[in-house]
């Protein structure tokens, strides 16, 4: 049911078709339960829709058996797990036309094999693909395969080095791209001695060095694999402790230029991978990064990247980027527009809150903060970043419309709540806490007004390097002065 619950409308009736087709199902007791369940379509919660009404329904006349319905269900639910592999399948063309290739190869079918062949080498040659890479090297490793099969005797060199060429190429990508989870996670998790020791291991073998090494081995001809070995490595000069910018500048130019040489998944990947590093920027109060990052989004948006496999994806924590980096660059129609337009990314579940959720932050810029706070009265789901969102959202709107003691209040019971997550690592935790004791002091400065001690508050905070909302500090305590 609950596979089933998940499937569009569209995806009710080609599962419907799958179910009466012999080749895949010959039950008819099956056919019959799942014409009787979709009427129930899509929640499944009716009253009448007990265990021994559908047994009913299919067996007429016959006893209630609990081991034979249970058999009933587990065959719909393992035939609505192959129609996800079908759904993937066909999703996956080159890696559809590779299979296809493979049974051409073994069926010594040579003249279709060979036309096939051309087919599938000249696709993997239209954009850079990490994935690719793979599937290029299996594609070299089933034309070796089939040479040795067909008794042609002359050299695989050229085969084996793009076999090796290629699956190089994927295990660089990945293993770069894991390395940059971990650190990332260090700063928003705990518990990552197990990482820190993958982390040592990938950097005594020297991967940046090895990649140049590539790059110049290379031949010039093979322009995208030099384009790939350079974002490469331009991607493992952002990793600490270098987390060099100008890096992160040739990137982005790198990107932008060569947009179109990138599969739709590149392009996405290099495009987080650029978010990512602002937002440690931002977070670690090196440099303000949010109009890069406004700027990387609305690349995102505009290639409509949040629906790569024809699915929705705009997750909470891209959400909530998009719409901080957009107000805090006064962008507030912009915004507008997005929530009307682009709230239909987001999981269908959380819309509602997440259009409340918009709207507080996109009415406090606004200095609308009574509509502010109806907005935030009216969210009713407990994410632990949106929590802390709402915490600091409601500690900032008393404090502008003067309401002190209520000011304070949430900033005491968001302490607490700091204090008392296990989920917080211990980077953020610094970083709300923080936040907490320089808004706590602003407080009291601003009842009790003290020049000198203000000047040596916005001086402190200045030279702090992880402060939540540290620029928005900044400006209120020095409107004090």
């Amino acid at each position: 049911m609950k596979i089933l619950k998940r499937f569009s409308p569209v995806e009710i009736n080609e599962f419907e078709k799958m179910l009466n087709s012999p080749f895949f199902n010959n039950h008819t007791t099956i056919i019959k339960l799942f014409i009787e369940l979709i009427k129930f379509y899509p929640e499944f919660s009716d009253k009448i829709l007990t265990k021994e009404y559908l047994f009913s329904v299919v067996n007429k006349g016959r006893k209630y058996d609990d081991k034979i319905f249970r058999k009933y269900l587990s065959r719909i639910n393992k035939l609505a797990e192959e129609y996800l592999n079908i759904v993937q399948i066909l999703s996956e063309k080159n890696k559809r036309e590779l299979n296809v290739l493979i049974q051409l190869s073994k069926r010594d079918l040579n003249e279709v094999y060979s036309r096939k062949l051309k087919e599938l080498e000249k696709s993997f040659i239209r954009e850079i693909d990490a994935e690719s890479s793979l599937l290029k090297h299996l594609l070299c490793t089933v034309k070796d395969n089939h040479k040795s099969a067909q008794n042609i005797v002359n050299s695989h060199n050229e085969d084996l080095v793009n076999s090796y060429n290629n699956l190089t190429d994927y295990y660089l990508f990945n293993t770069n791209s894991i390395i940059n989870q971990i650190n990332t996670d260090k700063i928003s998790f705990n518990n990552h001695d197990e990482a820190d020791k993958l982390s040592l291991l990938a950097d005594k073998i020297r991967i940046e060095e090895y990649v140049k090494e590539l790059k110049n081995s290379s031949s010039k001809v093979n322009k995208e694999r030099i384009l790939f070995l350079d974002m490469l490595i331009y991607d493992m000069k952002m990793n600490p402790p270098e987390s060099d910018f100008k890096a992160y500048r040739n990137l982005k130019t790198l990107i932008i230029e060569n947009s179109g040489k990138l599969s739709r998944q590149m392009l996405y990947f290099y495009l987080q991978r650029l978010n990512v590093f602002c937002i440690i920027q931002n977070v670690k109060s090196i440099q303000d990064m949010n109009k890069e990052l406004f700027e990387n989004y609305k690349k995102m948006l505009e290639n409509d990247l949040f629906s790569l496999d024809g699915t929705t994806g705009l997750t909470l924590l891209d959400l909530r980027l998009i719409l901080s980096s957009a107000l805090k660059n006064n962008e507030f129609d912009w915004v507008e527009k997005f929530i009307k337009e682009k709230i239909y990314l987001v999981n269908e579940e959380l819309r509602i809150n997440v259009n409340h959720y918009c709207y507080a932050h996109l009415m406090f810029y606004k200095t609308n903060y009574e509509g502010s706070l109806e907005h935030i009265q009216k969210i009713k789901f407990a994410s632990l970043p949106v929590t802390v969102d709402i915490y600091i959202l409601k500690a900032k709107i008393f404090y502008m419309i003067g309401h002190l003691d209520s000011a304070l209040a949430v900033a005491d019971s968001f302490r607490h709540y700091i204090t008392g997550n296990k989920q917080l690592s211990d980077f953020h935790k610094v970083n709300l806490m923080n936040f907490v004791k320089y808004f706590k002091v602003m407080l009291r400065l601003s009842v009790k007004t003290d020049k000198s001690k203000i000047k040596k508050l916005s001086k402190e905070l200045q030279s702090m390097n992880n402060t939540k909302e540290k620029k928005w500090l900044i400006e209120k305590i020095e409107a004090l002065m």
